[in-house]
């Protein structure tokens, strides 16, 4: 997932090791990414709110908070999302979950079985996979 591997020993498979060295501690997703911007933007207009007595202008009150829930909520989770993408383009893509009618590549999810698919692990192995243009016209 992120690279590269940690040394394979007998009858493990390989974890994936995160950029800083260890183990990687989750894997991120969309809904991880989604749920950080909204704390993010909680805090932030908490913030705000509480330091509204200190602008002597009520307009730029509303500009300082609109830059702020920029800066500190929204342009973060738009990174974060480039880095999903980027770092998991190849799970979206070219997986057999890829391929699969119950895979769902924005969060990397298996809605057959409500599990994320990871490079190291397919929720089902194969056995529940079915292609995602099976169009079936059975006509009289």
């Amino acid at each position: 997932m992120f690279g590269r591997l940690t040394k394979q020993k007998k009858g493990l498979k390989a974890q994936p090791v995160s950029p800083m060295g260890g183990q990687a501690p989750y894997t991120h997703t969309l809904g991880s990414i989604i749920w950080m911007a909204l704390l993010r933007l909680g805090v932030t207009l908490f913030v705000a709110w509480y330091l509204k007595d200190h602008f002597n202008v009520y307009s730029e009150w509303w500009l300082v908070t609109g830059l702020a829930i920029y800066g500190i909520a929204i342009y973060p989770a738009q990174i974060q999302y480039e880095y999903f993408k980027r770092n998991n383009r190849e799970l979206i893509e070219d997986t057999l979950c890829s391929s699969c009618r119950h895979y769902r590549p924005e969060n990397l999810h298996c809605t057959l079985l409500d599990e994320h698919v990871s490079e190291h692990y397919l929720p089902c192995e194969g056995e529940e996979w079915e292609p995602k243009n099976l169009d079936v016209n059975i006509e009289g």
